[in-house]
């Protein structure tokens, strides 16, 4: 038979809507079970700056001994203070009814956040820009002293892509010399690249 409280209980937490869960720190002396020597009151000095991080400093030790010697005040044994987290479900005593009500408005807050997000994608905007591109070059392929100007592929992409822009499309297309006449007396083509970008304009 399913139980219906936790299922709501699990729903609960999986959605992060609310504080299921108060967490404290208490403190509580523990009893080490070493005789209280100066050697071992020693040891326990330097456990506690390495737990803590602190530095090893002459004066830090004073300082931790001081607070071991406190803490085992009355003992034949040395004791030292230490926090304990303490974690408390919210939702333990919990009625049916109350869990019910608390479950809406998990709900309802999920239903606000989707129609937030929503609203963000239905204003969103688009721009795009379009390169041609008579033959793709590679960063290998530079020519070695060459004066003439030289853009790679790999350059080209770069540069859009410091501008924010993404590729979403490259197709490409034949397109004739306007007519001149080959020596062979036909028209010749060209293949060209287009690639076709894409950013999103921030509101």
């Amino acid at each position: 038979m399913v139980d219906v409280n936790q299922v709501m209980y699990n729903m609960i937490k999986k959605s992060n809507s609310v504080e299921t869960s108060s967490v404290n720190e208490i403190e509580e002396i523990v009893d080490t079970g070493l005789d209280k020597t100066d050697e071992n009151i020693q040891k326990m000095a330097m456990d506690y700056l390495t737990e803590k991080g602190y530095a090893k400093s002459p004066q830090n030790m004073d300082q931790a001994k001081q607070h071991i010697m406190e803490s085992s005040a009355g003992s034949d044994t040395v004791r030292v203070r230490v926090r304990r987290r303490m974690e408390e479900d919210l939702l333990a005593d919990m009625d049916e009814g109350d869990m019910t009500k608390l479950l809406a408005t998990c709900l309802l807050d999920n239903m606000i956040k989707i129609n937030s997000k929503m609203d963000v994608l239905a204003v969103q905007r688009y721009e795009y820009a379009v390169e041609v591109l008579d033959d793709i070059a590679l960063d290998s392929e530079k020519p070695s002293g060459s004066l003439i100007e030289f853009v790679s592929f790999q350059t080209l992409l770069n540069k859009y892509a410091a501008a924010g822009f993404k590729v979403i499309g490259f197709t490409t297309r034949e397109v004739g010399n306007h007519g001149k006449l080959m020596m062979s007396g036909f028209n010749s083509t060209q293949k060209q690249t287009v690639v076709i970008f894409e950013r999103r304009v921030m509101n």
